[in-house]
C-alpha cells in the first residue's frame, strides 16, 4: 500500500476509482504548477468512515455541513503531505462531474434508483473528494477495471429497490425527492429515518456494507432538513 493509500485508509476512506485525465478535462494545476495526469476518487464505503468522522470536531460543533467541512479539512491535510490538488462535489462553482468521472473510471454502474452502484459496495458508498496528481502510476484503485468487464448487476435483478419505497418516490425514470422528504418529516418514527432509505436497503448488492444506523440517520436527517425548508 502506498503512503497516500495508507493515509486515506486511516481516515476511514478508500480510493474508489482512478481516472487518467488530460488537458481537455480543464482541471486545475498541481501545487507546483505541473499538469494533472491522474484523478483519484476518494470516498467512504461501508462502515469504516463513521467512527472517524463521528469523533471529529466538525461532527460535534453543531455548525452546518459537518461532513463537507470534515471532508475539506482532511483532503487539505493530504495536500500538505503529497503533491496533490483536491476537488470537491460541493461548494461550486465549478461543479465537478463526480458521477461522470466515476463512470469514465469504470468505478460504478447506474442503478434503477439513479444512484451510483458499486459492484462490491452496492449503494453504500459516496464520493467525498477527488485528488489530482501528476504521477500516472501513483496508486491503483481498490477495485480494478477488471471488476467491470461483466454486465451491470441490475440486468438480471428483480429490482426490489423500485417497489420498497413507502411513497413510491422512485419511478424508474426520476426520484421524487420532495415527496420522500415530506413523508420522512411527517413520520419521524419511520424506519427510513432511523436505518436509511428502504429502497436503498432493498438492493442485494453489497448488503454486508450497509451503513450503521447512526450514520444512516445522520444522512437522512440532513436530507430531510435541506429538502423541507
Amino acid at each position: 500500500m502506498s503512503d497516500l493509500q495508507q493515509q486515506v485508509a486511516e481516515l476511514g476512506l478508500k480510493i474508489l476509482g482512478v481516472l487518467e485525465v488530460d488537458e481537455e478535462d480543464r482541471l486545475p494545476a498541481l501545487p507546483g504548477g505541473s499538469v494533472a495526469r491522474q484523478l483519484l476518487l476518494i470516498g467512504n464505503a461501508g462502515q469504516e468512515m463513521w467512527p472517524v468522522f463521528s469523533a471529529s470536531a466538525e461532527y460535534a460543533d453543531g455548525e452546518d455541513n459537518p461532513l463537507d467541512r470534515w471532508s475539506q479539512r482532511v483532503a487539505e491535510q493530504l495536500t500538505d503531505k503529497f503533491d496533490v490538488t483536491p476537488l470537491f462535489p460541493f461548494g461550486g462553482p465549478p461543479h465537478w462531474p463526480f458521477v461522470t468521472w466515476a463512470k469514465r473510471a469504470r468505478a460504478c454502474h447506474s442503478s434503477p434508483l439513479g444512484m451510483a452502484l458499486h459492484p462490491r459496495y452496492g449503494l453504500w458508498h459516496a464520493y467525498r473528494f477527488a485528488l489530482l496528481t501528476s504521477d500516472a502510476e501513483v496508486v491503483s484503485a481498490e477495485v480494478t477495471t477488471d471488476a467491470f468487464a461483466s454486465a451491470a448487476p441490475c440486468g438480471g435483478c428483480a429490482k426490489p429497490c423500485l417497489s420498497a419505497c413507502p411513497v413510491d418516490a422512485f419511478t424508474g425514470q426520476e426520484y421524487l425527492y420532495k415527496t420522500c422528504a415530506e413523508f420522512l418529516a411527517a413520520e419521524p418514527d419511520h424506519p427510513c429515518n432511523h436505518y436509511g432509505c428502504a429502497a436503498r436497503r432493498a438492493c442485494p448488492v453489497g448488503e454486508e456494507y450497509l451503513y450503521p444506523a447512526a450514520q444512516a440517520a445522520f444522512h437522512t436527517e440532513v436530507f430531510v432538513r435541506v429538502n423541507t425548508n
